[in-house]
């Protein structure tokens, strides 16, 4: 109850007195504020720019890097030189076609002329070598052990003991290997250039100083030369943000106790990488005062007037945000009561009314979802009483037609398959069946009418991806009969009474649906008639049309109603081919089963 005044209070006196509030505290901490920002800024900037500037000469020697790995594991793999190496009696073509093999990769390699030795050896008596060797000393069984002990795979440092001139080099060495028996190695010696030719056009700041770096030995990089040093550099822990790779390591360096900022950037995949040091005070000689005092009177300017602009937010715009927030929840389907923003003002009067609004909205939805669900099982009950009528009447026709001219058995049969679609057509309340009733339901279907076209129709299931589809598979109770009918009455019947319908059961590859398939081999549509079999039978335009095409509308709606708007039939035809029609279903096991 402390402040319980201020809560009355009208919303233009609470954003008066905020205001000056605000502004004389704020007059105070700006100068601290701006003075960190400031300072991490040039920190940040400076770090970022130097980073920036040795990952691309990073990336240069990353490219060098790998295109020598690229050229040794040729050199590992070539099937011409792992014979040259490995075969016991050499002779003259094979050493021939290994030396030109070898000698054409090289000179076509990029790095030709950073390369200063390049050869492969089985340790002994065979040789192939390429590179800067005018005045280098032979290489042979004896010259070789002093190439050795280089660990495979990894980069090391290290001067050509041929050379007159002893030059540093990189050393990239790899196993040669046959049938998983080593049977020689390739060595590789670049040029140190690849590291210093990068940093031709490296700009450094004053007392600054650029090293290579290849595990935790450092060279100085001076021009065209590389330096070792003999210690490393006296290393501390430096907290840098903003850098563009996790990679980057910033750390402080003390030199002749001045610190020094060090950045090191390392090549991917490999133990090396570049480090420049720069002397911390070139982050303080970027800080010029008076740009910073005239950025300082604009900034508090504009600070003035956002933290205005912060009170206002809090007591009308984010109220106003909130109102607006929850007057989109309604409209999304929300209506739950919301007494946050039931404020102590203006507003809060407005909360309430639209979470009473909302309470009413809430109620009538309600008691509109529950007649759409009872318009909507009405309906379904209605399609599934009126699904092909005239199939009894079809049925008792032939049973008729059968007993006239025949005493035979097969009316036993007849009698006994239209007991079993009776009994089925029965169970109006289950909605869904199991495919395998539905299929045994269309077996009898087919017996009668087997019976009554003499056996020249014929039913078989072509193909079935997997037989626990017809277990678990969930489908709407006479689906596959009306669709069997129109096959033999559309489809057969006009073509003499014979022929067959074949059904297929597959999964679809994209997500798992159900498609089954009943194809046959009668008289077909033109697509124009195909076109509308699934439109609604009162915008047929014949009265036939109607009566025949009733059946599979009335399937496609029912599959609708069971699964979804993305399941129900689709019916390709070709007049004096037939006509193929799918229907999808998702794979809804029976429940409990």
């Amino acid at each position: 109850m402390k402040f319980a005044w201020i809560r009355r209070m009208s919303l233009r006196r609470q954003i008066l007195w905020g205001t000056q509030l605000f502004t004389a505290v704020v007059s105070l901490l700006v100068g601290l504020v701006l003075f960190y920002v400031s300072d991490a800024n040039i920190r940040s900037n400076t770090l970022r720019s130097v980073e920036f500037n040795l990952q691309q000469m990073a990336t240069s020697v990353q490219t060098s890097v790998e295109t020598a790995n690229d050229l040794l594991n040729w050199a590992s793999t070539d099937s011409t030189l792992r014979r040259y190496l490995s075969v016991d009696t050499l002779d003259g073509l094979l050493t021939s076609s290994a030396y030109n093999t070898f000698q054409d990769r090289y000179l076509s390699s990029q790095l030709q002329t950073r390369i200063t030795r390049f050869f492969i050896t089985n340790g002994a008596d065979r040789f192939l070598q390429q590179g800067s060797l005018s005045s280098s000393v032979a290489l042979n069984a004896q010259t070789l052990p002093l190439f050795e002990g280089f660990p495979a795979g990894q980069l090391s440092f290290a001067q050509d003991p041929l050379l007159a001139t002893h030059p540093d080099c990189l050393v990239m060495v790899r196993e040669i290997r046959s049938n998983r028996v080593n049977v020689g190695w390739v060595y590789l010696g670049l040029d140190t250039a690849v590291i210093t030719g990068a940093a031709d056009n490296y700009i450094m700041p004053e007392n600054g100083a650029l090293y290579w770096k290849l595990g935790e030995q450092l060279w100085r990089i001076d021009g065209r030369h590389l330096s070792a040093l003999e210690e490393g550099l006296d290393a501390s822990s430096y907290h840098a943000s903003g850098l563009a790779s996790p990679d980057t390591r910033v750390y402080r360096v003390m030199r002749n106790g001045n610190p020094f900022l060090a950045v090191e950037v390392r090549l991917d995949g490999w133990d090396a990488g570049l480090v420049q040091l720069f002397p911390e005070s070139t982050l303080l000689s970027q800080r010029m005062i008076y740009l910073v005092l005239i950025g300082m009177g604009i900034l508090l300017l504009w600070l003035m007037d956002a933290l205005l602009l912060r009170w206002l937010d809090a007591v009308i715009t984010r109220p106003v945000a909130a109102l607006r927030h929850r007057i989109d929840q309604i409209s999304e389907g929300n209506f739950t009561i919301d007494h946050d923003i039931e404020w102590t003002n203006e507003l809060g009067d407005i909360g309430r009314g639209i979470n009473h609004l909302a309470g009413n909205i809430e109620g009538l939805l309600a008691r509109r979802l529950e007649d759409q669900k009872r318009k909507q099982d009405l309906e379904y009950q209605m399609l599934q009483t009126e699904i092909n009528p005239h199939f009894i009447y079809n049925t008792l026709n032939s049973i008729r037609w059968m007993a006239t001219i025949q005493n035979a058995p097969g009316i036993a049969e007849m009698v006994t398959a239209f007991a079993r679609l009776t009994k089925s057509v029965s169970k109006s309340t289950q909605k869904l069946v199991t495919l395998q009733e539905e299929l045994a339901l269309l077996n009898d279907y087919f017996t009668i009418q087997q019976y009554r076209y003499g056996g020249d129709i014929q039913i078989e299931v072509a193909h079935i991806d997997d037989e626990a589809i017809c277990r678990d598979c969930m489908i709407p109770r006479f689906t596959l009969q009306p669709l069997a009918e129109n096959a033999i009455f559309h489809g057969l019947e006009p073509r003499g009474g014979y022929g067959s319908v074949l059904l297929e059961i597959r999964t679809s590859p994209d997500n798992g649906d159900v498609l089954v398939t009943m194809t046959d081999d009668g008289v077909g549509m033109p697509p124009h008639q195909v076109a509308h079999l699934l439109d609604p039978p009162e915008t047929q335009g014949d009265a036939q049309d109607k009566i025949r095409h009733v059946g599979l509308w009335n399937v496609h709606r029912r599959l609708q109603y069971s699964f979804g708007p993305n399941y129900g039939l689709a019916i390709e035809s070709e007049p004096g081919v037939g006509t193929a029609v799918t229907i999808r279903l998702p794979y809804r096991k029976k429940e409990g089963g």
